[in-house]
Protein backbone atom coordinates (compact mmCIF):
# COMPACT_ATOMS: atom_id res chain seq x y z
CA UNK A 1 0.00 0.00 0.00
CA UNK A 2 1.42 3.21 -0.83
CA UNK A 3 1.32 6.43 0.94
CA UNK A 4 -2.19 8.16 1.48
CA UNK A 5 -2.87 11.54 2.43
CA UNK A 6 -6.59 11.55 4.08
CA UNK A 7 -8.14 15.11 5.32
CA UNK A 8 -11.44 15.00 7.13
CA UNK A 9 -13.35 18.48 6.60
CA UNK A 10 -16.41 19.49 9.12
CA UNK A 11 -17.54 22.96 9.88
CA UNK A 12 -15.45 24.46 12.98
CA UNK A 13 -13.28 20.93 13.58
CA UNK A 14 -13.93 20.05 17.13
CA UNK A 15 -16.39 17.92 16.68
CA UNK A 16 -16.78 15.51 14.21
CA UNK A 17 -13.70 15.82 11.88
CA UNK A 18 -11.42 15.38 14.83
CA UNK A 19 -13.11 12.82 15.89
CA UNK A 20 -12.69 11.04 12.43
CA UNK A 21 -9.28 11.77 12.21
CA UNK A 22 -8.57 10.47 15.38
CA UNK A 23 -10.34 7.30 14.29
CA UNK A 24 -8.75 6.43 11.72
CA UNK A 25 -5.51 6.95 13.52
CA UNK A 26 -6.17 4.69 15.83
CA UNK A 27 -7.33 2.34 13.54
CA UNK A 28 -4.64 2.65 11.13
CA UNK A 29 -2.38 2.00 14.20
CA UNK A 30 -3.98 -1.25 15.48
CA UNK A 31 -3.14 -2.65 12.09
CA UNK A 32 0.51 -1.38 11.78
CA UNK A 33 -0.56 0.87 8.61
CA UNK A 34 -0.01 3.97 10.58
CA UNK A 35 3.33 4.97 8.39
CA UNK A 36 1.08 4.42 5.05
CA UNK A 37 -1.15 7.46 6.36
CA UNK A 38 -0.98 10.88 6.39
CA UNK A 39 -4.09 11.80 8.40
CA UNK A 40 -5.38 15.25 9.35
CA UNK A 41 -8.67 17.59 9.84
CA UNK A 42 -10.09 21.26 9.15
CA UNK A 43 -12.95 22.90 9.23
CA UNK A 44 -14.39 25.02 6.56
CA UNK A 45 -15.23 28.08 9.08
CA UNK A 46 -12.54 30.15 11.03
CA UNK A 47 -14.51 30.72 14.24
CA UNK A 48 -13.30 28.09 16.39
CA UNK A 49 -9.41 27.97 15.12
CA UNK A 50 -6.99 27.06 17.76
CA UNK A 51 -9.50 25.40 19.73
CA UNK A 52 -9.17 22.07 21.44
CA UNK A 53 -11.89 18.91 20.51
CA UNK A 54 -15.43 19.72 22.03
CA UNK A 55 -15.03 17.75 25.75
CA UNK A 56 -18.34 15.83 24.27
CA UNK A 57 -16.41 14.58 21.52
CA UNK A 58 -13.47 13.27 23.42
CA UNK A 59 -15.39 11.62 25.55
CA UNK A 60 -17.31 9.98 23.40
CA UNK A 61 -14.13 8.99 21.49
CA UNK A 62 -12.24 8.11 24.87
CA UNK A 63 -15.04 5.49 25.55
CA UNK A 64 -14.25 3.60 22.08
CA UNK A 65 -10.41 3.67 23.05
CA UNK A 66 -9.69 6.45 20.97
CA UNK A 67 -7.50 9.69 22.16
CA UNK A 68 -8.29 13.28 20.58
CA UNK A 69 -5.22 15.30 20.60
CA UNK A 70 -5.99 18.17 17.99
CA UNK A 71 -6.43 21.88 17.97
CA UNK A 72 -8.66 23.24 15.34
CA UNK A 73 -7.39 24.55 12.09
CA UNK A 74 -9.32 26.12 8.84
CA UNK A 75 -9.29 24.87 5.52
CA UNK A 76 -6.77 25.91 3.14
CA UNK A 77 -6.67 26.19 -0.72
CA UNK A 78 -2.94 24.64 -0.52
CA UNK A 79 -4.86 20.85 0.84
CA UNK A 80 -6.40 20.01 -2.80
CA UNK A 81 -2.83 19.75 -3.70
CA UNK A 82 -1.57 17.76 -0.27
CA UNK A 83 -4.18 15.66 0.53
CA UNK A 84 -5.56 12.76 -1.78
CA UNK A 85 -8.54 12.40 -0.22
CA UNK A 86 -10.74 14.92 1.24
CA UNK A 87 -13.34 13.59 3.15
CA UNK A 88 -16.38 16.09 4.18
CA UNK A 89 -18.98 15.04 7.17
CA UNK A 90 -22.16 16.64 4.58
CA UNK A 91 -23.14 18.02 1.25
CA UNK A 92 -23.43 21.42 2.67
CA UNK A 93 -19.42 21.14 3.48
CA UNK A 94 -18.73 19.42 -0.31
CA UNK A 95 -20.40 22.48 -1.50
CA UNK A 96 -18.21 24.48 -0.34
CA UNK A 97 -15.04 22.97 -0.78
CA UNK A 98 -15.82 22.25 -5.05
CA UNK A 99 -16.43 26.05 -4.84
CA UNK A 100 -12.97 26.68 -3.93
CA UNK A 101 -11.64 24.11 -6.01
CA UNK A 102 -9.89 24.96 -8.84
CA UNK A 103 -9.87 21.74 -10.97
CA UNK A 104 -11.47 18.42 -12.11
CA UNK A 105 -8.93 16.47 -10.36
CA UNK A 106 -9.22 18.40 -6.92
CA UNK A 107 -13.05 17.66 -7.16
CA UNK A 108 -12.20 14.50 -7.43
CA UNK A 109 -10.69 14.01 -4.63
CA UNK A 110 -14.10 15.48 -2.40
CA UNK A 111 -16.08 12.47 -0.89
CA UNK A 112 -18.77 11.84 2.06
CA UNK A 113 -16.72 11.26 4.88
CA UNK A 114 -19.27 7.84 4.82
CA UNK A 115 -18.67 6.97 1.10
CA UNK A 116 -16.98 3.68 1.96
CA UNK A 117 -18.87 2.91 5.00
CA UNK A 118 -20.52 -0.59 5.05
CA UNK A 119 -23.73 0.53 6.82
CA UNK A 120 -23.60 4.46 6.72
CA UNK A 121 -22.49 4.80 3.14
CA UNK A 122 -22.92 8.06 1.60
CA UNK A 123 -25.00 9.68 4.90
CA UNK A 124 -24.30 12.81 6.07
CA UNK A 125 -22.54 13.01 9.71
CA UNK A 126 -24.97 15.02 11.79
CA UNK A 127 -23.61 17.53 14.06
CA UNK A 128 -23.55 16.59 17.21
CA UNK A 129 -22.59 20.13 19.03
CA UNK A 130 -26.24 20.86 19.84
CA UNK A 131 -27.55 17.31 20.84
CA UNK A 132 -27.16 15.67 23.72
CA UNK A 133 -24.03 13.37 25.19
CA UNK A 134 -25.79 10.47 24.02
CA UNK A 135 -25.83 12.27 20.31
CA UNK A 136 -22.16 12.41 20.35
CA UNK A 137 -21.89 8.22 21.06
CA UNK A 138 -24.28 7.73 18.12
CA UNK A 139 -21.89 9.85 15.97
CA UNK A 140 -18.92 8.36 17.08
CA UNK A 141 -20.79 4.60 16.11
CA UNK A 142 -21.15 6.34 12.59
CA UNK A 143 -17.23 7.79 12.19
CA UNK A 144 -15.95 4.22 13.41
CA UNK A 145 -18.45 2.59 10.63
CA UNK A 146 -16.47 5.06 8.55
CA UNK A 147 -13.06 4.93 9.14
CA UNK A 148 -13.01 1.18 9.17
CA UNK A 149 -14.40 0.77 5.37
CA UNK A 150 -12.38 3.96 4.77
CA UNK A 151 -9.06 1.55 6.12
CA UNK A 152 -10.28 -1.51 3.93
CA UNK A 153 -10.83 0.24 1.11
CA UNK A 154 -7.30 1.69 1.44
CA UNK A 155 -5.40 -1.44 1.78
CA UNK A 156 -7.46 -2.99 -0.89
CA UNK A 157 -7.40 -0.11 -3.27
CA UNK A 158 -4.54 2.19 -3.21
Amino acid sequence: MKTTSVLFVCMANICRSPALAACLKHLAAKQGLSDKLQIESCGIGWIRVGERADLRTFEAAKKQGILIDHRSQQFQDVFFEEFDLILAVNQDIIEQLKLRSHSPEHQSKILLATHYSPRFRDKEIPDPYYMSHSGFDDVMEIILDACTGLLNHLKNNL
